[in-house]
């Protein structure tokens, strides 16, 4: 038996904007202070110098969607210091509006896993919308004396108290934060701008982020609070030096840079590729000195017939 468990993020269609996508790349980047922030006991129990591993597939086999449906459903096994072997699901629904079957949804998802891998599950379900009368907990089933309560976690974004989130250490409290704030600025460009503000701020003061964290956290607060261009122009003469120095180009290239600091990514990314050019044209040097022959440099470094003749010239 392996020394693992998976973890599932599902995530509702989105509306305008890709939440799904947001939220799962924020979950999946920031796993470990999302586990710390959520679920503390559960996180003393993880080996986190093991690598959490996806299973991606797995999980579409798992719960096949109908055609036009969108879900954005992450499955990933994390190791156990105990050596034991636990299955978690954690459950992210990004959909604004109240949903009636939300609660069977939830105990589907349980039984199906359940079934499929008999292993211990943690779910949780974080309710982004903004209904303070959606607070769903449990489902209930009760048929002629078939009784059945299927109760799960669940974090509400829109309650959590700000003072709470503003003074939190984990990078994660910062996430929950921008979710409230989008909420709270979904009618005003003003006070998303001061909050977008804010949020940045924090992230660039906090010294302790790894840089990977901070970029993770400045992308998703860029895109979940959307502002106008001229705005986002405004923060970006204010913070792009700031956000130069802090962020890392380490994430997933499919997804954008962010609207605000894209010209800085760009510039990042310019900058690396000259290294690795100059990297390319030191090792192809080398190989010149050493006598191999034009072709085995080409297809070593993967340089071109006429930057290898420039390189010759140069020397």
């Amino acid at each position: 038996m392996t020394n693992a468990m998976p973890v599932l993020v599902r995530e509702e269609p989105a509306r305008h904007l890709d939440h799904d996508g947001l939220w799962k790349k924020v979950i999946t980047d920031l796993f470990e202070p999302f586990m710390l922030f959520f679920a503390p006991d559960l996180y003393e129990q993880m080996d986190w110098s093991k690598q959490p591993d996806s299973l991606e597939q797995e999980l579409k086999r798992t719960f096949p969607v109908k055609k036009g449906t969108k879900y954005t459903d992450k499955l990933m096994k994390v190791h156990l210091q105990d050596g034991k072997e636990q299955w978690i699901l954690v459950h992210v629904e990004v959909q604004r509006d109240k949903e009636d079957d939300f609660a069977e949804r939830m105990f589907q998802y349980f039984y199906r896993i359940f079934d499929k891998y008999n292993q211990k599950i943690y779910a949780i379900a974080l309710l982004t919308d903004a209904d303070r009368s959606f607070h769903p907990t449990s489902y209930d089933y009760h048929f002629h004396g078939t009784n059945l309560t299927y109760a799960y976690n669940t974090y509400k974004i829109w309650r959590e108290d700000e003072e709470t989130l503003l003074h939190s250490n984990n990078p994660f409290a910062l996430v929950v934060l921008a979710g409230k704030y989008a909420l709270k600025s979904e009618k005003n460009a003003d006070d998303r701008y001061q909050f977008k503000r804010r949020l940045f701020d924090l992230i660039i003061r906090h010294k302790n982020y790894s840089r990977e964290n901070t970029t993770s956290l400045i992308l998703f607060v860029d895109f979940l609070l959307a502002m106008p261009e001229e705005m986002d122009q405004k923060l970006q003469g204010e913070f792009s030096s700031k956000v130069e120095e802090e962020v890392s180009l380490m994430h997933d290239t499919s997804f954008p840079d962010p609207p605000t600091f894209k010209p800085v990514f760009e510039k990042l990314r310019r900058e690396e590729e000259e290294i690795k050019r100059q990297n390319t044209k030191e090792i192809a040097e080398v190989m010149l000195e050493k006598g191999y022959s034009a072709q085995e440099i080409i297809e070593i470094t993967n340089i071109t017939e006429d930057e290898l003749e420039e390189i010759k010239n140069q020397n």
